[in-house]
């Protein structure tokens, strides 16, 4: 159940094999008059040989008070969500996820999940929220992607003393499963619609970030979610976004010096937390 504690950070946004020479994705430095953070974008799905940890980035990780993730992915954290995740995300009264289904989107399931081999007695007692992260896991697989993100590799090496986390995988999870069935529904099609490009996509995500180019990664974001319905998308990470806001804010008021490491979806474009700290009246410089 490793994998369905990832399921948020999978559907924001995933990555791919191709780098450039030199990485260095974008990272902010946010100030108020006597006290400053730092936001750095991150992502949740990395290659094994992927270079992103600059000179710049570690001496702020080693220089911050705190270090701020979204959630708690470490084991311990993972497996508790992961069953909570399957009591919410399994049927247990006979209903099937194909009854959630018209004919011609059933069809169009079952072409689609036999390209990527997954066969499909393993979904069909799944909710649709649940059938799209398994979904999209198995296609990232078949894609070659099997390496954690930023997250995943920086977290076991920091003391409990030094976390802090913005949301509990409880409230993670809630977004997902507790969305409307036809919201999930929309979700799943728009997952299906996306398999056959995710590898070509996810190349141009990579580029994207390791560039350091947040302006491009947003267009091509928003191309790849156009197919979520609206209230989803604002509760996958524009509110989410809004609720942050109130923890950065105490943060800066109480003079920490913290590095903020959140999926870099939420740092790009119009009600990200970027746009909304510049609204606040906070001053914001970018230093990589």
């Amino acid at each position: 159940m490793k994998l369905v504690a990832h399921t948020l950070l999978t559907l924001v946004v995933v990555l791919a094999l191709a780098q450039p020479s030199q990485a260095e994705p974008a990272l902010w430095e946010v100030r108020d008059d006597d006290s400053a953070i730092w936001l750095f974008g991150s992502f949740h799905v990395l290659p094994e040989d992927a270079a992103w940890r600059t000179e710049l980035f570690e001496a702020v990780l080693e220089d911050a008070d705190k270090i701020v993730f979204e959630a708690d992915i470490r084991p311990a954290a993972v497996a508790k969500v992961g069953a909570e995740a399957f009591v919410r995300g399994v049927y247990t009264d006979g209903t099937l996820l194909t009854d959630s289904l018209d004919d011609e989107t059933e069809t169009y399931l079952r072409q689609q999940i036999a390209d990527i081999n997954l066969p499909m007695g393993s979904i069909l007692a799944m909710r649709p929220w649940m059938a799209t992260n398994t979904i999209t896991v198995q296609a990232l697989t078949e894609a070659g992607y099997l390496a954690e993100g930023v997250e995943s590799v920086l977290q076991p090496t920091l003391p409990d003393a030094r976390l802090v986390f913005l949301e509990t995988g409880a409230e993670q999870l809630d977004v997902l499963a507790g969305a409307p069935e036809n919201e999930q529904v929309a979700m799943l099609t728009a997952s299906l619609d996306e398999i056959e490009t995710l590898p070509k996509v996810m190349d141009k995500m990579l580029d994207r970030w390791l560039d350091g180019t947040p302006e491009k990664l947003a267009d091509l974001f928003l191309t790849e979610m156009g197919g979520v319905e609206t209230a989803f998308l604002d509760r996958l990470l524009y509110a989410r976004n809004r609720n942050w806001m109130s923890p950065l804010d105490s943060m800066l008021g109480q003079d920490q010096k913290n590095l903020v490491i959140v999926g870099a979806a939420h740092l790009i474009g119009d009600g990200s937390v970027l746009d909304l700290l510049e609204q606040a009246g906070y001053e914001i410089e970018r230093i990589q």
